[in-house]
């Protein structure tokens, strides 16, 4: 009877320990990036990989403000050519502000990346979701008809 006992508490602690270990090495990683990062030499000229990293990092963490922060101040740095980098900024500040319910702040910066790159499904979706978000039903079904469009002329 007591073996019994043991095999289920064994399978029930497992899966547990299976998910902290998992969460523990990540968390790991996501330290171990940062302190690379903040070892460089020059924080002026961190690579744009490197930022969205952080940026996502924050996102995870819920530290909405560091996240904003960050990506402001390499957003004016971004060279001309790196269009799509610029976008994703956009997108993650928006996202943040959306986050703690500035919707309009939020719209802003979704509309800032709509107007550098219509065509992104992910910007269509983030201005969709803050004008459904924001009672604009109508600028939202037109968002949704766009990426709707956008989606079929894909498929042909």
């Amino acid at each position: 009877m007591f073996e019994i006992y043991l095999i289920l508490v064994t399978c029930f602690l497992l899966p547990i320990c299976f998910l902290i270990t998992n969460n523990l090495i990540y968390i790991y990683h996501q330290l171990k990036s940062l302190k690379q990062i903040e070892e460089t030499a020059n924080l002026m000229n961190i690579d744009n990989k490197h930022i969205l990293y952080i940026a996502q990092i924050y996102i995870n963490r819920k530290k909405w403000l560091d996240c904003i922060t960050i990506l402001e101040f390499y957003r004016k740095q971004i060279k001309i050519n790196e269009l799509i980098i610029l976008v994703q900024y956009y997108n993650y500040i928006g996202l943040c502000y959306q986050s703690i319910n500035i919707y309009k702040i939020a719209t802003k910066y979704y509309l800032k990346a709509y107007d550098k790159a219509p065509f992104i499904k992910q910007t269509l979706k983030n201005l969709a979701n803050i004008y459904k978000l924001s009672g604009d039903t109508d600028n939202a079904s037109k968002i949704y008809d766009q990426l709707t469009n956008l989606s079929k002329d894909k498929d042909i």
